[in-house]
């Protein structure tokens, strides 16, 4: 049985790999940003050409400003009926909630990309929705921003509660990711609250069923030295020689001074990736191992994207695009939880089956 699902922001794919990894079907797939698409859009189009994998082949890629969309319009691209619509994922940049904010929630929602997500919705009510973002909404205006949103989103357009939410801030570290990355989860069921995802992995496993931190090293050790044609993306910065001499002298976890990037321990998962600002400053860290910041695809190991997800664009581009992406493995962590807690689906996969099927030999 096949269980339909919507994208909404859907930058590089990183949530829609990890949804499809845990069993769904993603039929529409949209973002403002140019690259993003056409990094989901080559993406699909090379695995239907190649036959190497089959993400987001049943896809519509759409670049569009989710303002201009209608839900009829979402719906007949992809080619789905309301109730064919097992879940809605997502979530709009985190400065829709600065803005939320400002203009006092609901009392002037014209423009707000957070009402639109909203809208979505409410419109479509789907049995299931979760939305992705960044630790720090909870602490906008002491929380009164969040938890406005929290009431928004469970109501239908006459006030009338739809959705149980729940929401969970989480590490991806604790997840299988190699990386530390504080995110928050926020589901919202018909007629059930969602339990909190068992972690998986903690740094000193007591326990026979958690296992070790994934670490930079496990995830960097058997790639070629940049630049390689061997692999997409794996191109990265000429340093000067004060750069060199810089990140050479810094030890394990230091911050260089300048760049305000730290040297990656390779026995510990990376620090958050810095995705900086549509004008540029996006970067990954200090490679363990060599005096230089590690390249796009290394970022994107990191991620743990795979290797054949290539990213469009050049210089700033990639870097951006990994930097602000759902990690696949935990977005697929979320399905597979989903897939087990709400539709009580036996056959959810466990971690090795989301490795497996997301290609990620080099988590092995």
């Amino acid at each position: 049985m096949k269980r339909y699902a919507i994208s909404l922001f859907s930058g590089a794919g990183g949530f829609d790999l990890g949804m499809e990894a845990a069993g769904f079907t993603t039929r529409y797939c949209s973002d403002i940003d140019f690259h993003s698409c056409q990094t989901l859009q080559n993406n699909r189009d090379e695995g239907l050409r190649s036959g190497l994998h089959h993400f987001l082949s049943e896809a519509t890629v759409e670049q569009a400003d989710i303002k201009e969309v209608t839900t009829e319009h979402i719906l007949d691209r992809a080619n789905l009926k309301k109730d064919e619509v097992s879940l809605i994922y997502g979530g709009p940049p985190c400065q829709a909630f600065s803005v939320f904010g400002q203009r006092k929630g609901m009392d002037d929602p014209r423009g707000l990309l957070l009402w639109e997500y909203i809208r979505v919705i409410r419109e479509i009510s789907p049995p299931i929705f979760v939305f992705e973002n960044v630790a720090g909404l909870l602490s906008i205006d002491n929380g009164k921003v969040f938890n406005m949103f929290l009431d928004e989103v469970s109501k239908d357009s006459n006030g009338n509660k739809v959705y149980e939410i729940s929401h969970y801030l989480l590490d991806t570290a604790e997840y299988g990711v190699p990386q530390f990355r504080s995110r928050l989860i926020v589901f919202g069921a018909k007629g059930k609250e969602i339990p909190p995802i068992p972690v998986t992995h903690t740094e000193h496993p007591a326990e026979a069923t958690l296992r070790a931190y994934n670490t930079v090293g496990k995830v960097l050790n058997d790639m070629p030295t940049p630049p390689s044609s061997k692999l997409a993306n794996h191109i990265g910065r000429v340093h000067g020689t004060d750069i060199i001499n810089r990140y050479s002298a810094l030890a394990y976890g230091e911050r260089d001074s300048k760049t305000r990037i730290n040297r990656l321990n390779p026995n510990r998962p990376s620090y958050t990736i810095v995705v900086g600002s549509d004008k540029g400053g996006g970067k990954g860290h200090v490679h363990p191992e060599e005096p230089r910041e590690v390249t796009p695809r290394e970022s994107a190991r990191i991620q743990t994207f795979p290797d054949f997800w290539a990213f469009s664009g050049t210089s700033r581009h990639p870097i951006r695009q990994v930097g602000n992406a759902v990690p696949p493995v935990f977005g697929a962590v979320i399905g597979s939880h989903i897939l087990k807690e709400f539709f009580e689906d036996p056959d959810a996969p466990n971690f090795d089956q989301i490795i497996k099927n997301l290609k990620l030999e080099y988590l092995y």
